[in-house]
């Protein structure tokens, strides 16, 4: 990925910042990561001397998400543990850390939870936030700020054309496990279309509703495949549907990356269909997930 040439400037700048004004609380606060092949993520939150924050490895798997906990020093830098948690909240490890600015570098060693001494030196990532149409401030001192976006009215709901769509990362190879769970997909409140997506054996099978009590808002899920980075399965219309048609079927394909599934879904019998008449057209959206099954159990629509 191209770094932006100014921020990689003040990087150097910051790196060669005196020490004394390095140890002020500005220069700790917020994000800090080791190299991206083996990353490390550290968020602090630093309240006087107290700090809180989350550390995480590949930080869009929640799985890795881990609470810190410590004090800040202005000499000391910052102390604090990170619990590592099962998936029901319990305390797998907890590993204890010390985090100092060295050279413009944030230094995070300690011991882990089984006894092994680590160490790594993070930095502030020299991307810096994404550009955005509005002045945005930046720590620590000196760090640049973003350019301001030239403001482009619409962007998809003020009369102006989206910008491009563009994935959050590369499409994933994908399996059974990548697929299973439930998906948020489009409309508001109760009428949102809510994809659920389960095993059956070494198969998949599921349901699209929205509104999720009124069974004339159903669509079974049929004939999955998975092939590479690609999904495709069929939402199949049995007593509702746009247009003349109440029965037909509508072929989705669609590729995930990370918590978002990509779709374009367009019916069977489009190609019969007079141009511009209801369902000739594709539906192209996002569904964001996959929340596990579990996590839905009592569940009830209304409440």
């Amino acid at each position: 990925m191209i770094l932006r040439k100014a921020a990689l400037a003040a990087c150097a700048l910051l790196f060669a910042a005196p020490a004394a004004l390095a140890e002020d609380a500005d220069y700790y606060r917020g994000g800090w990561r080791t190299a991206l092949d083996d990353p490390h993520m550290y968020e602090f939150v630093i309240a006087g001397d107290r700090v809180t924050g989350a550390y995480c490895t590949h930080c869009a798997d929640g799985a890795t998400l881990a609470p810190i906990e410590g004090t800040f020093d202005e000499d000391e830098g910052i102390a604090f543990t990170i619990r590592h948690l099962d998936l029901d909240g319990a305390t797998v490890r907890e590993d204890r850390a010390q985090a100092r600015l060295q050279d413009g570098e944030l230094v995070v060693s300690g011991v882990r939870g089984d006894g092994a001494a680590f160490e790594h030196a993070t930095i502030k990532d020299p991307r810096g936030p994404v550009a955005a149409p509005y002045p945005q401030s930046v720590l620590p001192p000196g760090f640049p700020a973003p350019e301001i976006l030239e403001f482009r009215a619409g962007g998809g709901g003020g009369g102006g054309a989206p910008p491009a769509y563009e994935p959050p990362g590369p499409w994933r190879t994908l399996t059974a496990a990548d697929v299973e769970g439930v998906w948020i997909g489009f409309g508001v409140g109760m009428d949102k279309q809510i994809f659920i997506i389960r095993r059956d054996g070494e198969g998949l099978f599921g349901l699209v509703c929205g509104r999720c009590d009124n069974p004339y808002t159903f669509g079974a899920l049929d004939d999955f495949q998975i092939d590479g980075d690609t999904l495709s399965f069929d939402i199949v219309h049995q007593d509702w549907g746009e247009g003349e048609t109440a029965v037909f079927e509508r072929r989705v394909t669609a590729q995930i990356a990370v918590n978002e599934m990509r779709i374009s879904a367009v019916r069977h019998d489009a190609e019969t269909l007079a141009l511009g008449a209801p369902g000739a057209g594709a539906i192209v959206s996002s569904l964001i997930g996959p929340i596990a099954i579990a996590a839905t159990q009592g569940n009830v629509v209304g409440e």
